[in-house]
Formats: structure tokens, sequence, C-alpha cells
């Protein structure tokens, strides 16, 4: 008889599902959710004057905050703003005023797939543009920005040629200054786009149109091949002259810097910054000369002594002063060196000349302290900073990574976690994936689920899918990691369950699995019972999911969860029967001690158009060996196997002839050994020798199959003898020996 778990009865009670905190989202958001769901599931939309009024909050509020509109928020706006358009409430909720806030939103776009910005900003340019043909020309003196705006966003999305053709129109009457910038955000989407042939044909153009080739211009062509690395160009572009006599910007020249000590240009570049001091350079010139010098070699001191060299220059300017910002200059080219002994001695020059440490100088020292693993120090600097005026969160980045290091480090300690957690909270702060991450596995090991829920809801509905996923998938590493309780793992699941409800069948499926192989049939039903009851049809069990689930449920023995699940079969219109699901329930129902129930299912597959499988045969067999008076039923097979000519495998005359063992018929069994050893010439083995010791029931006929093989196969029964044994309640003993089933 095959060797079954006993079943698990439900008498520990499963945690009741956490409840979580009100989400937070973006104004707005919940609405053009709620639109999005309410079109998918073909039920009444909200009101439109409501959508509007979500509309315009939602982007208002994107434009405070200055965050990135992410792929599922564009998507969600664009379909909101098609139905108000749509509905005819456009003309009257939609100001100007509010399109060109979209539209400025639309610029700031994140990485990846950006098709749908580019959708959403054509059709907001296009709205902008009707909204302006009914208003008299004193309205319409901001239609330049409306096109910087919507050049700038789909240069960003891969659309520049498009955007160089409305440049082009722009230019015929208008070479001046917002010419300029349209031509800056072209040549800025094909560099981005690494269309080489077009950035220099949109050079021609521009020189045809009589649009300048001023500062900006040179910069982003300059840039672009210096981070390509071609000397030549790079050479030819910075030489280029620029209009009005002007000079190339501090950032050009710090990008030159920079492209000079990748390629070994060293001679090359102390020409262009000696030939730069021939002049009178602006402050920040200064300061990017002050760091070639020291990537060039030059010490401190000898940094020291070129800011004396600047001061005498112009004795009368004190605008020409190096400052803290010279210092932080120095500093982060040395943390871009990780040199983090001369970054100090960078800071202590700057106490040396009594300038006063800024925001951006705790933030450089944070980031190289943590870079060497100092994270007291770091933590240090952050007390420092923490009383500085910081503009738009631009320490938010360091800091994350702080509170990364603290809870990667090998002695945790919480209360600094906790308080620069707390400080982020207090100051409205968005986190990033990363730290989410991190601090959801320290909440969990800490066993506070409530803190990972509030920390989910704060921040995961502001990030993208993909982000999504990838925080979604830290806390199902953290389930399957067999080191954590099931009880831990447990609560991880209901917590990702209710946050991430776009979990795909695959990863939920992946956890109904894990409990299966943590002993716990009861919590896989209750997944599999979460994925039936979903909304969405892409998120309920498909075939393979009750296939996989019946047998979990067969090695569990769980009657009850077979029952709870078989149930929910019946009632789901989805799934059409097939011979592998039928497979499952004959081993669902088999191992549950119901062979005859098993049986039932056999005739479904007989009668079925896709007939049995090699594995139903092996698993029919199996509930025949179970059944009373299976004999019968299986010879039956056997013999029509027989006559339709299938040669059976060597794994079919095993189940066959455990299923001979299994009702007591040794001798018949024994016929059917060399039956397969004339006929088909498989040999004895020990997993057929120990099929038929485990099948047979009773220690007598236990004794015979062993005497039988110790003397007629002795080298199968060695090999068997070192699986290793157990005994059962009744005390018949059985082989370790795996006879478990696939579908």
């Amino acid at each position: 008889m095959p060797l079954f778990c006993p079943p698990q009865r439900r008498t520990l009670l499963l945690k009741p599902d956490l409840k979580p905190k009100k989400v937070d989202l973006d104004s707005g958001l919940a609405q053009m959710f709620e639109l999005s769901h309410s079109v998918s599931m073909q039920a009444r939309p909200p009101p439109v004057k409501d959508l509007v009024q979500a509309f315009n909050s939602f982007f208002k509020s994107k434009q405070l905050t200055r965050k990135p509109l992410e792929k599922f928020q564009a998507m969600h706006a664009l379909e909101t703003f098609r139905y108000i358009q749509e509905q005819g409430a456009d003309r009257d909720g939609l100001s100007l005023e509010n399109l060109q806030i979209a539209m400025d939103t639309l610029v700031r776009i994140p990485e990846g797939d950006t098709a749908i910005h580019y959708t959403f900003a054509k059709a907001l340019f296009e709205a902008i543009r009707q909204k302006r043909e009914g208003e008299s020309p004193s309205t319409s003196i901001s239609g330049p920005r409306d096109l910087l705006l919507y050049v700038g966003v789909i240069c960003q999305t891969g659309n520049t040629m498009e955007a160089r053709s409305l440049a082009q129109e722009y230019w015929k009457g208008h070479p001046g200054r917002t010419g300029r910038r349209l031509a800056a955000r072209v040549l800025e989407g094909f560099a981005k786009e690494n269309n080489e042939e077009e950035l220099l044909r949109t050079l021609d153009l521009m020189e045809e149109s009589g649009v300048d080739f001023d500062p900006r211009v040179h910069q982003v062509i300059t840039k672009h091949y210096a981070l390509k690395n071609n000397i030549e160009a790079t050479k030819k572009w910075y030489r280029h002259p620029i209009a009005n006599g002007e000079t190339p910007t501090p950032y050009t020249n710090a990008h030159i810097l920079r492209f000079c000590l990748r390629n070994n240009e060293l001679e090359w570049g102390s020409t262009v910054f000696r030939s730069i001091l021939e002049t009178n350079p602006s402050k920040k010139t200064w300061d990017v000369i002050f760091q070639w010098a020291a990537a060039i070699g030059k010490g401190v001191d000898e940094v020291e002594q070129m800011m004396r060299v600047m001061v005498r220059r112009n004795p009368d300017d004190r605008a020409m002063r190096p400052d803290i910002e010279t210092i932080n200059g120095l500093v982060e080219f040395a943390n871009s060196r990780n040199d983090p002994y001369t970054a100090e001695r960078y800071v202590a020059l700057g106490q040396r000349w009594n300038m006063t440490p800024n925001a951006q100088t705790y933030i450089l020292q944070m980031d190289y302290r943590i870079k060497v693993g100092d994270i007291a120090g770091a933590k240090a600097a952050y007390e420092k900073l923490r009383a500085e005026d910081v503009p738009e969160n631009e320490d938010l980045p360091v800091v994350l990574r702080l509170v990364q290091a603290f809870c990667a480090a090998k002695q945790i300690n919480f209360y600094s976690i906790s308080s620069i957690v707390t400080d982020l909270t207090e100051r409205k702060a968005r986190l990033d994936p990363d730290t989410v991450a991190a601090l959801s596995l320290l909440y969990l090991q800490r066993e506070e689920p409530n803190e990972v829920i509030d920390l989910l809801n704060s921040h995961t509905f502001h990030y993208s899918l993909e982000q999504r996923a990838y925080i979604r998938d830290t806390l199902v590493t953290f389930c399957l990691d067999r080191k954590n309780s099931t009880a831990r793992a447990w609560d991880t699941y209901q917590i990702f369950r209710q946050v991430f409800d776009e979990t795909p069948i695959e990863t939920r499926t992946l956890m109904m699995r894990e409990f299966f192989g943590r002993r716990r049939p009861d919590m896989a039903c209750h997944v599999f019972g979460h994925m039936r009851q979903h909304f969405n049809r892409e998120r309920r069990p498909t075939a393979e999911t009750y296939i996989e689930c019946f047998e979990g449920l067969a090695g569990a023995a769980d009657l009850e969860g077979l029952q709870l699940i078989h149930n929910m079969l019946k009632l789901d219109y989805d799934i059409e029967p097939c011979t592998r699901l039928y497979n499952a329930l004959m081993l669902a129902y088999t191992a549950c001690e119901m062979p005859a129930r098993s049986l039932e299912f056999w005739d479904d597959i007989a009668n079925s158009l896709e007939g049995p499988t090699y594995n139903s045969i092996q698993i029919v067999f199996q509930a025949c060996e179970a059944a009373p008076f299976g004999d019968r039923q299986a010879k039956s097979i056997w013999q029509k196997l027989k006559n339709i000519g299938v040669e059976p495998t060597k794994e079919i005359y095993t189940s066959y002839i455990g299923t001979l063992a299994g009702q007591g018929l040794f001798d018949e069994a024994m016929k059917v050994v060399g039956e397969m050893r004339n006929n088909a010439g498989f040999g004895v083995d020990y997993f057929l020798v120990g099929t038929m010791y485990n099948a047979t029931k009773g220690l007598d006929q236990q004794d015979m199959v062993e005497k039988w093989a110790s003397e007629v196969h002795p080298k199968a029964w060695d090999e068997l003898t070192k699986v290793g044994q157990t005994t059962t309640r009744d005390g018949w003993k059985l082989f370790k020996i795996d006879r478990s089933l696939k579908a």
C-alpha cells in the first residue's frame, strides 16, 4: 500500500487578514482607477464632473512634487482624458492652464517604455491647439511655451524626427531665443537616440534657418561626442566657434575634464585649460580648473595656491573668491576617484578658509563615508545635514542609501534606522523601491507586519509596475526561505496579496506550492481560494493551477482540502476538463483513501476524445492497488492495452505489478515480472522490488517478497536495502522509495 501522510485537520486557526491602513495615492488617482475598473467591468463610470476634478487635481499635485509620471499613471490619466473628451466636458472643465499643467508633468518621463507618454502628449498638444483656435491673439502669448513642452516630451520618447519638423516650422519666422531652445532639445533627442546622422543634419538645418550655434547647443553636441569617447569629434566640436564670441559653459568644461581623464588626453586637456586661464574665466569655470588641477595630480596644498592666484587676479571682485561650492566640486571629484581621504582634506581646506559647510557638503560627506563602510561617520554627517535647508529633497538619494546601509549591517541599529525613517516621514519624502524593500525585510524579521503594510501603502502606489514587482518579489523570496517560519511566511503572503493586487497567477501558484512544501495544505488552499475569488480573470486559477493544487493535496492526503477545491472546480465554468486534470483528481482521491471515487475519473478519461496518457495508466493502477477488488479492473485495463497493441513502459509494468502485489496476487505478479523480462526486455531493479514489497499487505507476504528478491535478484535487493526502511502504525515495514506520480 502506498505510504501517504495522514490527513491534516484544521485545528490551528489561521491569522485573520491583516487590516491595511489607508493607501497613499496621488490626489485624484483613485477616481481615475475607478474609471478604468468600471470600463473593464462594463459598469457605470464615476460622474464626469468628478473625473474632471480628479484629472486637474492629479496633475497639479504632480507639478508640485516634480515626480515623474509613471507608465501606469499615464495610462489611467490618458483613459480619463479621452473619456472626458468623449463626454464633451473638456470644453468647460479643462482649461488651457489645466492642459498646460498636464503637459508640464509629462516632461518628467521615467526610464522604460514611453509609448503611452507620447500618445498622451500628442492628445494634450492637439487639445491645446484647439483651445488656442478659439482664443484671441492676446491670450496666445504662451504658444511657444506649449511647443517647447511638447518637443521636450517627444524628444524623450524616441520621436525626435517629429519634434524637428515642428521646430523647423517655428524657425521660419522665429530663429531667436525660443528657436535656439527648440534646437537644443532636438539635438538632445537625437543624441539620446544615438542618431548621429540626424544630429548633424539638424545642425545644417539650424544654419540654413539662421538659428545661432549658442553655448547650449555647443554643450549638447560636445557632450554627445565626449560621452562616446570620440576623440577627434570631441576636439572638433569643442573648438567650434560659438555665436557672438561666447565661451563654453562650465558644464561643458566639466565634461571635457572627465573626457580627457577617460581617454588619457591630459596633454590636450592641459592646453584647453591653459587657454581658458589666459582669458578672464568666470567663477564657475575657475571651479572646474581647480578640479582639472586635482585630476592631473596636484595636491590639496597646490590647489589652495591656485585659489590664491584667482583672488590676486580679481582683487576688487568679491564674487571671484573660492567658496563652499568650490570645495564641494573638489570633494565631488575626489568621490568620483574613490578617494575619501582627499575628500576629507578638501573639507578641511574649506574650514581653513572659513567656509561654512552647506547641505551639499554634508551630502557629499555621507556619500564617500557610506562607500567606505563608515556608517557611523555617515550618520554624523546626516545629523548636521538635518539642520540645513535642502531644496527639492536633493539629499534624499544619499539618505536612502544610508538607511539601506544600516539595514544591511551585521549589527542592526534599529534606533538609528527608526530615527531617520521618522524624519523622512515627517518630510513626506518618497522612499525608493530599494529602501522600501530593505525596510520591509527588516520589519518582517522583527515580526512587525503592520509596519510593513503602512510602509507599502505609503509608497508603493506611487511606483511603476516594474518597481512594485521588485518589492513584491523581495517579499516572495522571503516567503520561500525556509529559514523563516511558516507564520512569518503566511503574514508576508497576506501582505503582498493585499498590497500587490496585480500579482500574476504564476507568483500566486508559487506561493501555493510553497505552503504545500511546508506541509500546510490548509494555507495552500487559502491561497488557491484567493485566486478563485479574484475579480480579474487573469488572476484566477487555470487548469494547470487546479492540477498542481490536486497534486499538492495528494502529497498531503488532505481530504477536506480536496473536497473544497473539487467543489470550486465543479462551479468553475472557465475550466474545461482534460485528461491531466482527471489524472490529478485520481491522484488526490487515491491518496485520501478514496480509490473507488478515483476510479470514477478513469471512466471519464476512457470515454473522452483525448483518452488516457501513460501517466493515466500508472495512476489508475495505483488506484486499483488500493481499491477493494481493484485487481479486476486492473486486469481488464491490462488486457485492453494488449488488445490495442500498446507497448507498456517499464514504469507501467512496475505499477501493474504493484497492483497485483497489493491485491495479494503474488504468483500473478511473478508471472508478469517474467513476461516483462522475456517480452519487453526490462530487468528487475530495486524500484520494482520496492514497489512490490511496499504494496504487499501483511508481514508474511512481505517476507515472501523478501525471500524471492534476495534469492532471485540479490543485486536489486541489496540496492534496495541501502535506501532504508520506515514502519507504519500497523507495524508494516516500508522502504523509503518515492512512488509519487505526476498528472
